[in-house]
């Protein structure tokens, strides 16, 4: 037994760290520890633990569905199995022993504290809303809608009072906190993780709990609802005082109802279990609801991965591992069209009839190195393609030029049988000439003149005739 005390412990203070905020008034952090742990173990020795079929996985799955589907929504809340209240501690947990709700009365001091500094609450008028009819206020640590943690509009328009009835209560925020350390200390780091992160002058208003919602003047049956907002995995706690006797909370997920005694605090799991004060009895009932919301949790991981690089788990950003995973595919695939670049080759080296001739030298597409040239772009295709378009096949060439060859063959031997005929007509011509010549002769100088312009004229003639046929 002390071995396992030991244990716990050594897990506690040196592993978890999660006294390391405890205020051991010099006697010593692990005494202090243990002075905690074995009062704990006296008041939970007679607890009453109720484990309900269901698992913690399913209710946050069932949470986050659009479209839930709720068995019990024509259901009555005096159709759920009833817990009445005791001073004994109520303990309720899923098949895997992981708590889903608790509940336990507190000290007379702390609801003779509540009592006493109501007057400090300013009043507001009674308005219907998700928990029902009352006049409701949250006081604390906020960050829905906006970029950085900040104290909560209504904590700023009621101060003074809302910090005054803050530190009222401080005692009975400290007492929840370290019940909350004894349930799930696990927790209870993850909460108190924020401080160091936060800016000076800024902190949690409610021991571990960030802010806490105060309704006041509540007479009615509230409305069924889940606190979308909170921590997923997160217990709340809820505080009752007023001039009632008894109320109950009823847990429709768990199929359960728990009465409550002003001065019981009730931890359970807000996000997740659907759930709505039923049946109260004898008065006005005043309710506080300590909570931390997503927001600045996830606001927190943010800052503690920006400045070390490893989320709260102490592992790496699932960006730096989405990036050497993508730098591993790229290689991987690199490699492979590499090795698909050289299969061709070698398929051509073991087949004759496929090995590259002697002026192609290597595989079309491939170049010596044994890499795949480049593609050609866009402009290069295009111009490619336009050339083919107009240029002929080398056929057509062939067949145009070997006719053009042949028609200028022919007028070849036309203009030759051209200049045949003519020069047979001068000599013709000449021959009379001549004959004329022989049989009368010139009389003057003026007809020895004319002929000789004759003739000339003539030869003129034909060899305009001579460059005509050559144009032709």
């Amino acid at each position: 037994m002390d071995s396992d005390l030991q244990k716990q412990l050594d897990y506690l203070i040196n592993n978890l760290h999660a006294y390391d905020d405890l205020d051991h008034r010099g006697k010593g952090l692990r005494n202090a520890v243990k002075t905690k742990l074995n009062w704990w173990a006296k008041a939970t020795g007679n607890r009453e633990e109720v484990r309900v079929p269901v698992l913690q996985e399913d209710l946050w799955r069932q949470a986050r569905a659009r479209v839930q589907q709720l068995p019990y929504q024509d259901r009555d809340w005096h159709q759920l199995q009833l817990f009445p209240a005791s001073s004994k501690h109520l303990q309720v947990t899923d098949k895997r022993g992981r708590i889903l709700a608790y509940r336990l009365p507190l000290p007379e001091e702390h609801l003779q504290r509540l009592i006493s500094s109501e007057h400090l609450i300013p009043t507001r008028h009674v308005k219907k809303h998700s928990r029902g009819l009352t006049s409701n206020r949250h006081w604390g640590l906020w960050k829905k809608y906006v970029v950085e943690p900040r104290m909560s509009a209504d904590y700023l328009k009621d101060l003074p009072y809302s910090q005054q009835w803050l530190d009222e209560n401080q005692g009975l925020f400290q007492q929840l906190s370290d019940i909350l350390r004894l349930l799930d200390p696990k927790m209870y780091v993850r909460f108190t993780s924020i401080k160091r992160f936060l800016p000076e002058g800024l902190k949690p208003t409610c021991g571990a709990w960030y802010a806490c919602a105060v309704n006041l003047g509540m007479t009615e049956d509230g409305t069924r609802h889940q606190d979308r907002s909170d921590y997923y995995c997160g217990l709340n706690v809820s505080v009752g005082w007023g001039e009632y006797q008894s109320s109950k909370l009823a847990l429709w997920d768990l199929g359960l109802v728990m009465e409550a005694l002003p001065g019981n605090a009730i931890f359970f799991l807000g996000r997740l279990i659907t759930h709505n004060t039923v049946d109260i009895v004898g008065g006005t009932r005043n309710y506080l609801n300590c909570f931390v919301h997503q927001a600045p949790l996830s606001w927190k991981d943010q800052r503690h991965r920006e400045l070390t690089g490893y989320d709260r788990a102490g592992k790496r950003q699932k960006t730096e591992k989405k990036k050497r995973q993508r730098a591993e595919t790229t290689s991987r695939d690199s490699e492979t069209a590499l090795r698909d670049c050289k299969k061709p080759k070698q398929q051509s080296q073991s087949d004759p009839s496929k090995q590259p001739s002697k002026q192609e030298g290597r595989p079309m597409g491939m170049q010596e190195n044994g890499y795949q040239e480049s593609r050609p772009t866009d402009a290069e295709h295009a111009e490619t393609t336009s050339r083919d378009r107009v240029e002929p096949p080398p056929r057509v060439e062939q067949q145009q030029q070997q006719g053009s060859i042949e028609v200028g063959q022919q007028g070849d031997k036309k203009g030759k049988g051209k200049q045949e005929g003519k020069q047979k007509d001068r000599q013709q011509d000449d021959a009379e000439n001549a004959e004329g010549a022989t049989t009368r002769d010139p009389d003057t100088d003026e007809e020895l003149e004319a002929m000789y312009e004759l003739r000339l004229g003539e030869a003129a003639e034909a060899e305009e005739a001579e460059e005509e046929d050559g144009e032709d």
